[in-house]
């Protein structure tokens, strides 16, 4: 739920899709880059869909800043456990948030741009704790595929930890990045496409792909620490 003024509440969805994706890796990567749980997205849409590699233009400018707000106001859970006992813990992504504001003056409506962000503190620290390191240059490449992105998301946090070679079924595979899938088949044909772009993107990951699923090799991050 989001305040719009005094008197109006306006429901937000959760976010979804490409740009929420990266603005999540840009969030990420500045927090680490920087030590500083302190993000400045500016109070231009034009300037931060330029950084993050999209065209710019109305219809998706709007996107971008109803994703900024779903992503400022949304809630996440942190799993710590395996499926037989564990503790989830909920928490903010975002622990506040400065925003100007601007007036159309055909509609009178009120547009606003959240220009800066703090993230939680519990969420900075398991960025800390679990640094997912990633070359954003390539993710421009895979940009308009939410599942690639999440593909090579997947891969950059697994691969360079593997000791060993891991194989992952096409069944867990389905149960992590297919939940909307109703059939495994219908799955399997469809992820291969953003699996193949995620490597492509990925050129240093070894994975193979097998009937049975994949098999992950240890290696080197995407980019260097």
């Amino acid at each position: 739920m989001r305040l719009r003024d005094d008197d109006v509440r306006e429901d937000l969805s959760v976010p979804s899709g490409a740009i929420a994706r990266l603005l999540l890796i840009d969030w990420q990567s500045e927090a680490l880059e920087n030590r500083s749980r302190e993000i400045y997205l500016g109070k231009s849409p034009a300037a931060l869909l330029k950084k993050l590699g999209l065209s710019r233009g109305g219809p998706i400018s709007r996107k971008l800043l109803e994703q900024i707000e779903r992503l400022a106001t949304c809630t996440i859970d942190f799993k710590f456990g395996n499926d037989q006992a564990g503790v989830v813990v909920n928490e903010r992504l975002v622990e506040s948030f400065r925003y100007v504001g601007e007036v159309d003056p055909r509609t009178k409506r009120t547009t606003r741009m959240i220009e800066q962000i703090t993230l939680s503190e519990a969420f900075y620290n398991e960025l800390r704790r679990h640094p997912v390191l990633i070359d954003r240059a390539a993710i421009k490449d895979i940009q308009t595929s939410p599942r690639a992105i999440d593909a090579y998301l997947w891969l950059a946090f697994r691969l360079h930890a593997l000791r060993d070679e891991t194989p992952v079924s096409w069944a867990a595979l389905w149960k992590q990045f297919g939940r909307e899938f109703k059939l495994l088949r219908q799955f399997k044909a469809e992820f291969q496409e953003p699996l193949a772009l995620a490597l492509a993107a990925y050129r240093a990951a070894k994975v193979k792909v097998t009937e049975r699923g994949v098999v992950l090799s240890p290696s080197p991050p995407p980019v260097d620490h």
